[in-house]
């Protein structure tokens, strides 16, 4: 074998080391760089979790426990809108409608409710569970109130009916508030009254302006309070 003939093999020979070399070096800086790309995508979503926390308050928040479902894909205006949530004392509520459709360019998370009915240990149960509240309702994701107008029935489990055009439930409070004339049922009889207010799961009803009650000759008042505020009460047909 020539001389010549060696060196060529010689040469092909470290010709293929250093491209198997170049090819190692190759594949460990590709591995090193994939495993930065992971490292600094998982301290990407660490971060984000963690300013999503901040943003919410952390988890001790009521707030953070409320979701939504729907049978209409992921269009604005959805069908048979499901939202639920729990109150500070971790009662459970549920919101449904027949139709929702979120506010664009809101400042707040707003969401416009047709004949909303809420299922809450403050309102009335069983059969009358999904009875509509409303014609008409905002629910405000931020603060857990549901704001109701036109032909509002409010039915408390303490036995009163609340017939009026405009009311607010605020849920994380448990407190129902209505700035509109009122006429209602009580099991003792009747009410009217320009505003009124719910406290106390039921258990303290505040009516302010011109209150005016009537008493069943059969019945008497219940344990619940009922504070007559700044109105005159008189035992009238409301």
């Amino acid at each position: 074998m020539s001389a010549a003939l060696i060196h060529a093999d010689g040469q092909m020979i470290g010709q293929r080391r250093a491209k198997s070399l170049a090819d190692a070096r190759r594949r460990s800086r590709f591995v090193a760089g994939l495993r930065g790309v992971l490292i600094a995508a998982a301290v990407l979503v660490a971060l984000n979790a963690l300013i999503q926390m901040v943003l919410s308050g952390g988890t001790d928040s009521p707030a953070t426990d409320v979701a939504i479902s729907a049978g209409a894909g992921e269009s604005e205006r959805i069908i048979n809108p499901r939202f639920t949530g729990r109150d500070e004392g971790g009662v459970p509520y549920v919101i449904t409608a027949e139709t929702a459709e979120r506010r664009r360019g809101a400042e707040q998370a707003l969401t416009d409710l047709e004949r909303p009915t809420l299922d809450y240990a403050l309102f009335d149960g069983g059969e009358d569970a999904s009875r509509v509240l409303a014609e008409h309702g905002v629910f405000d994701d931020a603060n857990l109130s549901l704001q109701l107008d036109t032909n509002v029935r409010l039915t408390t489990r303490s036995g009163y009916v609340f017939d009026t055009q405009s009311a607010t439930l605020f849920l994380r409070e448990g407190v129902v508030t209505g700035p509109a004339p009122m006429h209602g049922l009580a099991p003792w009889g009747a009410v009217r009254a320009d505003r009124f207010e719910v406290r106390d799961d039921g258990q303290h009803i505040i009516l302010e302006g011109d209150v005016r009650t009537r008493f069943d000759a059969s019945s008497t008042p219940t344990a619940t309070d009922v504070d007559a505020g700044a109105g005159r009460s008189e035992e009238n047909e409301p």
